[in-house]
């Protein structure tokens, strides 16, 4: 019997997508290669996004037109033309095909790099590579350097093995595996990548003076110790603190070929991330090492980040490898601890070509810092002892892309259109309760958020129960390629499991239900106020809760375990939350249940959270007492809860959201995400007639594509 792997917060588990809308012949769907031009201010210059080598695991989608779309935009500003690199096509078929060449001498991989097809690039973007280079790739990398080109290396926290083949985007750059076990040494093309054990060895240390390290830590609130613009070539002039949302540093090993751009400060309090394998954070501090590093050695440049999450944005385009669901990516590109401005400027600093060779101290070029202890102990072996962190998906074969599912990047089939909506439903900030579905009339289309407490018909289905009130509960029809997985009598792990169900509000078994099941999620894991109460202080956490009353007048709030009222817990509301969560400015948040991140601490001499970082509602929806206007709206923190009218004035990404304009302001819009059930009632793509007509819109204030706009929309009203 199959069983679900738990490691992961939010692992997604719906069915693999029909083969019958996807195109005849294999590997032809996704042919088209992007690439993206100013129309103004062009400078001439190029950056290559590579994704021969990964980037479009698991979750991950650094291409240019999915989750890096944010930032290839900002790169076609500074008028640079982005293009995605894939590989060269040996054979001139017009397919770059990926075959696993590891042990075969046939040459067919086509998913390599070489000098040839990249040295007209000014930088070199390698985002979470997730499989070894060749010497001859190393090689190639090392000669566009010399001609004073830059790569930008961006990784993640080790265990970031997004295809469970065993390698990390740490392991690929330093140029070896964390285990020393004999199949590393991979022998022909590849040679020896078993750990060498030593800081100083391995191909990013010996070339760039630098080592990214096997570390595991979070710091979400972000990375403070920014290093002054003047002893960084500028790259920090502009920059503010950097989140951190599990990732590696960096460990200098040569002074003068790297240096340090971002540390840990003194005040910072990162912590282990919760599914590191080890220590996860090893030193703390500046000791640490680095998390965001440049390097100069020769001509050319490098530069390195420890985490993909303040570059990414929420607009994935490709399925997963392994089971074809939707992925779900993080915003991090409009996030408050973003890499934005960051990120530009290494691209600027790496796409300008300069002759000094060394941060030798001299002409203005300061030095780094060697880091105390660049390869700590852990650091020497592999808890995973070569293997995956965690079981791949049945069939799934990271090395054969016959096995990737529909619509994945390099996968045989695919539609050709694969994910239009840059935030797929269903979120879990878009859930509906069980107790609202049950509500819900016949026909209706959502997503509901439940705990699994229950069989239901045998095999067929299951109970899922309302999270905050145990009496509730609804009969879910699973359809047959979601029953090994989410069925209790075939998968007891399932049990007690939250998941959020995409379906239609139908009966089942006689009793009130949900059919024709889509898409089924792992909700992500959330602490109950007694757990939270375990956690020890400086844990940043999040906790699930029913508000109990008003604390400290508005300054925050009471939240008592939806099971057991007797254990309870105090909030501290940051100034732009209260005016929709503090129970002294709006009664109706009591009895509503939230999700809460923030940092376990005390608040008025008991358990508390503080530094909260984002606050949701499951069940019910905090409604401010009158309409605000969209410059109103414009004027408030993301994350507020809002009634505001205007004018319909456009759609926006195809069928996905509208544009609402003041009507009294000219330029003032916000862009609304619409919900997939609202979608054919209010999409102006698709009612025309909608422009112009007043519209009311109940829901949270947030960005969308890159724009001030509402999401999370629980009602929409035409008034006129």
């Amino acid at each position: 019997m199959k069983q679900v792997n738990f490691k992961l917060c939010s692992v997604v588990l719906a069915a693999a997508i029909s083969t019958s809308v996807f195109a005849a012949q294999p590997y032809d769907w996704n042919n088209h290669i992007p690439v993206k031009t100013p129309s103004t201010n062009n400078n001439g210059k190029t950056v290559l996004f590579d994704v021969s080598h990964g980037g479009v695991e698991g979750n991950a989608d650094w291409v240019i037109d999915g989750a890096f779309s944010d930032f290839a935009d900002a790169l076609v500003n500074e008028g640079y033309t982005v293009k995605e690199y894939r590989g060269v096509d040996l054979n001139n078929d017009g397919k770059i095909r990926f075959f696993d060449d590891r042990t075969s001498q046939s040459n067919q991989n086509e998913a390599v790099i070489s000098y040839d097809a990249i040295k007209d690039a000014d930088v070199f973007v390698l985002a979470e590579t997730n499989r070894p280079f060749t010497q001859s790739e190393q090689a190639a990398l090392l000669q566009f350097v010399a001609d004073g080109k830059g790569i930008f290396f961006i990784a993640d926290h080790y265990d970031a093995d997004r295809n469970l083949n065993t390698w990390d985007a740490t392991e690929v750059f330093n140029g070896y595996n964390r285990s020393d076990l004999a199949k590393y040494n991979l022998g022909g093309e590849y040679g020896d990548w078993r750990n060498p054990k030593s800081a100083d060895m391995g191909w990013l240390a010996e070339n760039f003076g630098i080592r990214f390290r096997f570390n595991a830590a979070d710091y979400k609130q972000g990375v403070s110790g920014i290093e002054s613009a003047s002893k960084t070539e500028g790259i920090t002039l502009g920059v503010t603190p950097v989140l951190m949302a599990a990732g590696a540093t960096l460990a200098i090993v040569d002074e003068q070929k790297a240096k340090g751009l971002v540390y840990f400060s003194p005040s910072d309090t990162p912590a282990k991330w919760r599914h590191a394998k080890d220590d996860g954070l090893y030193f703390g501090g500046r000791n640490e090492g680095p998390y965001v590093a440049i390097s100069k050695a020769g001509l050319g440049k490098a530069a390195f980040i420890g985490d993909s999450s303040p570059i990414e944005d929420a607009t994935p385009k490709y399925k997963r490898q392994d089971n074809g669901n939707s992925k779900k990516t993080y915003p991090g590109w409009t996030d408050s601890g973003n890499a934005a401005v960051l990120s530009v400027n290494i691209i600027n600093w790496l796409a300008t070509p300069e002759s000094y060779q060394y941060f030798d101290g001299t002409n203005g070029h300061a030095s780094g810092e060697v880091t105390p202890v660049p390869m700590a102990p852990q650091e020497m072996s592999d808890p995973n002892n070569g293997q995956p962190w965690g079981t791949p998906a049945s069939g799934f074969d990271a090395w054969n892309t016959d096995s990737y599912k529909n619509s994945s990047f390099n996968a045989p089939y695919g539609s050709g259109q694969t994910n239009p909506d840059p935030n797929p439903d269903p979120t879990p900030d878009g859930a509906i309760s069980v107790a609202q579905a049950l509500a819900a009339s016949a026909g209706s289309k959502f997503a509901v958020l439940g705990k699994v407490t229950a069989e239901v018909n045998g095999i067929y289905g299951l109970l899922l129960t309302d999270t905050a009130n145990a009496s509730l509960s609804i009969n879910v029809k699973l359809e047959s390629a979601q029953r090994s997985d989410f069925n209790p009598q075939l998968n007891p792990e399932i049990l007690g499991q939250s998941v959020i169900v995409t379906g239609t509000r139908d009966s089942y078994m006689g009793e009130a239900g949900i059919r024709y099941v889509s898409d089924i999620q792992i909700a992500p894991v959330a602490l109950s106020v007694e757990q939270a109460l375990a956690t020890a202080e400086g844990n940043e956490i999040e906790l699930v809760g029913r508000v109990k009353s008003a604390l400290n007048d508005i300054y925050a709030l009471v939240l008592e375990d939806s099971q057991n009222p007797t254990h309870t817990i105090n909030v501290k509301l940051e100034s732009h939350q209260r005016a929709a969560f503090s129970p002294q400015l709006n009664p109706s948040i009591l009895d509503s249940t939230l999700v809460i991140k923030g940092v376990r601490s005390s608040y008025m001499s008991a358990p508390g959270i503080r530094e909260v970082s984002e606050i949701q509602t499951v069940g019910t929806t905090t409604e401010p007492s009158s309409d605000m206007s969209v410059a109103d709206v414009l004027a408030l923190n993301n994350g507020s809860a809002v009634v505001v009218s205007g004018k319909i004035t456009a759609a926006v990404n195809d069928i996905y959201a509208l544009e609402l304009s003041d009507p009294t302001v000219a330029g003032n819009k916000l862009y609304i995400k619409l919900e997939a059930a609202q979608r054919d009632a209010f999409s102006p793509k698709l009612n025309p007639s909608l422009i112009g007509k007043s519209l009311r819109v109940e829901g949270i204030k947030n960005d969308y594509m890159s724009h001030p706009g509402i999401r999370n929309v629980t009602s929409l009203v035409l008034l006129n």
